[in-house]
């Protein structure tokens, strides 16, 4: 397996940034999750750990040897990407066994290592057929095995699963993780889905505009956010985020009052606080104090929302939860569940 390190690895095209200088260790065995929106460069620097981009700057080594120069079939990673890239003319058994092909294993190897590799994968019975055939999960999980069966040192995943409808995204969310943990090859994985992120990760990495943000377990990330842009990414429903100040260690904002969130006097702060932090008070006995805006049952929660100014607040409800829209509504915070940043830099304080 290997262990992967960033030294101040950059891209840019000209005067365009698309990776700024990053610094990153990546563990041998971890699941290392590269998130955040598109553009923010996370396809760029896996694809500059794969050798399929070239950086401008800095220095890429795997188990502690330079690779800039090294070339990407001569890497030993494996990548897997989100339109699958099986070639149609041949069979699951033939896709699974063309690394081996191309690498120059001994032919007598090939049979034993393609049906351990198809049955990790539980495709067994399939590679007799064509891609053609198989459906999208399928042809995920064939793609994943053409990576798995020569064994390599890091597995590289460019959005995997976003051609997925919801139901297999969660089939194969689950599978991913299982043969990752069987394998102990380390594995990065690129990703814009906070929920895969959030399920997938040993660490997240969460990035925006070539930088990161912030390195944590998803639970670190999650419970300790360390700016507005993470505090907001990653949640679902994202963190709401109330514009306002404090006053003598109150929080006050547009139909908005929370005491003891803070200490002094202080202007221009945001005040953070998750949906599962918020519950239903009674009226004119909660910390915001508005009109019902929407209400959402999704089965096991009822997602209530409300206005505080221009800035709408989602709050997780009882799943029997029922009021008329625009009608009154009180909603109560966790004051030690809030979070409080700098409104100008966005920094946690």
């Amino acid at each position: 397996m290997a262990s992967i390190s960033l030294n101040k690895i950059s891209k840019a095209w000209g005067p365009v940034v698309g990776v700024d200088a990053i610094d990153l260790e990546i563990r041998d065995k971890e699941f290392m999750v590269f998130l955040g929106p598109s553009g923010c460069g996370k396809t760029t620097t896996m694809r500059m750990i794969a050798g399929l981009e070239d950086p401008t700057g800095g220095e890429i080594l795997i188990d502690g040897e330079a690779v800039n120069d090294v070339d990407a079939r001569d890497r030993d990673v494996a990548m897997v990407f989100q339109s699958y890239a099986l070639y149609p003319n041949m069979t699951i058994y033939e896709n699974i066994r063309f690394p081996l092909r191309m690498r120059g294993v001994p032919k007598e190897k090939h049979d034993q290592m393609v049906r351990e590799a198809a049955a990790i994968v539980e495709l067994g019975d399939l590679l007799d057929r064509k891609p053609r055939a198989l459906s999208g999960g399928q042809r995920q999980r064939a793609a994943l095995a053409r990576a798995v069966v020569r064994h390599p040192r890091v597995f590289l995943m460019d959005e995997p699963l976003s051609n997925l409808d919801a139901k297999l995204r969660l089939t194969m969310r689950a599978q991913l993780k299982h043969i990752q943990r069987r394998l102990e090859t380390t594995t990065i994985y690129v990703t814009h889905d906070q929920i895969e992120a959030m399920t997938l990760a040993d660490r997240i990495a969460i990035m925006s505009k070539g930088r990161i943000q912030q390195l944590g377990t998803p639970d670190e990330v999650y419970n300790n956010p360390a700016n507005v842009f993470v505090a907001g990414f990653i949640g679902s429903p994202p963190m709401n985020l109330l514009k306002g100040d404090i006053e003598n260690g109150t929080f006050i904002g547009p139909s908005t009052r929370v005491e003891g969130v803070g200490k002094g006097s202080r202007k221009g702060v945001i005040l953070g606080i998750r949906p599962e932090d918020i519950s239903v008070a009674a009226p004119g006995q909660g910390h915001l104090n508005s009109s019902l805006y929407s209400l959402e049952p999704t089965g096991d929660q009822t997602l209530v929302s409300a206005l505080a100014g221009e800035q709408m607040v989602v709050a997780k409800g009882a799943r029997n939860f029922r009021q008329e829209l625009e009608t009154p509504i009180s909603l109560s915070f966790d004051v030690a569940r809030c979070y409080l940043f700098d409104a100008a830099s966005g920094a946690r304080i």
